[in-house]
């Protein structure tokens, strides 16, 4: 039965939703439960012509598994020391995450998926209940992520809870931003780093550096990020690769309003590339504010991100939609790597 609680749940659905399409086939429900086991809102993967529908069935039937395990992680929570885990079963396997002091986010997976490809969904996700439940703004769209073969994996254990966490330390990277003059770049850093947007900025010359950390709900790890604001005009060419050099994180921008500035980004792409081989990169259409003067599609955006083999989200530096999304995602693809899995 779900715990009837004073939040919108509206925009919970409408999150469960997007991580449901997200994460595909594998997924057999995504349940928010308070720390007794509670049901707050759930979905499971089964879809009609209307919507995604709650079965009670399928929450019901994992309930006998969560239970005891919930148990178990409320103590690791109330240390502090726990933050994401998962458990296995011969029929499932679960994922979870800290949502706050007072909920946990559970996804329940069939037991032949692997954890590895949801564990970043997941970390997204939980964030966005978090502010859901404490009443602050939030958008329900979670971007989608490309993982690559390089990323850790995660090992299967029946029956027995794993913590996840990442190693602790500050982890610090080179993240340049690419794109042509006008498209928002210093518009969205200036709203990651300080909140803060101005109708009008001077063009950057050459380059523009600030400084920002990430943090993460449940996690003894900091990401901060050397930002390189890369001027977009073609005068810079010579100079961008310099700036490039031993760059570790990247973001691919161009205005959605101007079908010309997508259509320079395999051009960015082939110029940041060969100066970084290693460097992990995402693609952003800005200015979605302005969606009456919207040239290039979400679908074209996607379509353009996945040829390059690329994770892609829409932002807006004027409302701030989706910005600290966007390097938060980066920041988990980067630092998947670093994840470890302990026995409780």
């Amino acid at each position: 039965m779900i715990l009837e609680m004073p939040i919108d749940r509206k925009k919970l659905q409408a999150l469960l939703k997007w991580y449901a399409h997200s994460i595909g086939d594998d997924l057999i429900a995504a349940i928010v439960v308070n720390r007794d086991g509670l049901v707050m809102d759930a979905l499971t993967s089964s879809t009609s012509s209307e919507q995604v529908k709650i079965d009670e069935e399928v929450i019901g039937g994992v309930s006998s598994i969560v239970e005891p395990v919930l148990k178990r992680i409320n103590a690791e929570f109330s240390s502090g020391a726990f933050g994401t885990g998962t458990f296995d079963t011969e029929n499932y396997r679960l994922i979870f995450c800290e949502a706050g002091p007072d909920a946990i986010f559970i996804t329940v997976l069939k037991s032949i998926a692997g954890v590895d490809p949801v564990f970043p969904y997941a970390y997204i996700a939980a964030e966005k209940i978090v502010r859901i439940l404490d009443g602050r703004p939030v958008s329900p769209v979670i971007p989608k992520i490309i993982t690559t073969e390089e990323q850790a994996r995660i090992d299967r254990k029946m029956d027995t809870l794993q913590k996840l966490k990442i190693k602790s330390g500050e982890y610090a990277y080179k993240l340049i931003l690419g794109g042509a003059g006008g498209v928002g770049k210093t518009s969205i850093v200036h709203r990651f780093v300080e909140n803060t947007f101005q109708s009008e900025y001077k063009s950057t010359i050459g380059t523009s550096i600030m400084k920002k950390e990430c943090e993460f709900e449940g996690l003894d790890s900091k990401v901060r990020f050397v930002i390189w604001d890369l001027a977009g005009q073609a005068q810079f060419a010579r100079v961008r690769q310099k700036y490039l050099a031993n760059a570790e994180a990247g973001i691919l921008v161009f205005d959605v309003t101007r079908k010309e500035t997508f259509d320079e980004i395999e051009q960015w792409y082939g110029e940041i590339k060969p100066a970084s081989e290693s460097i992990s990169l995402i693609l952003v259409g800005n200015k979605i504010d302005l969606e009456d003067q919207r040239e290039v599609s979400q679908e074209q955006g996607e379509d353009l991100a996945k040829k390059l083999g690329i994770s892609y989200i829409e932002t807006s530096a004027l409302t701030g939609a989706n910005i600290n999304d966007a390097f938060k995602m980066l920041a988990l693809q980067i630092i998947k790597k670093y994840v470890i899995a302990e026995e409780i």
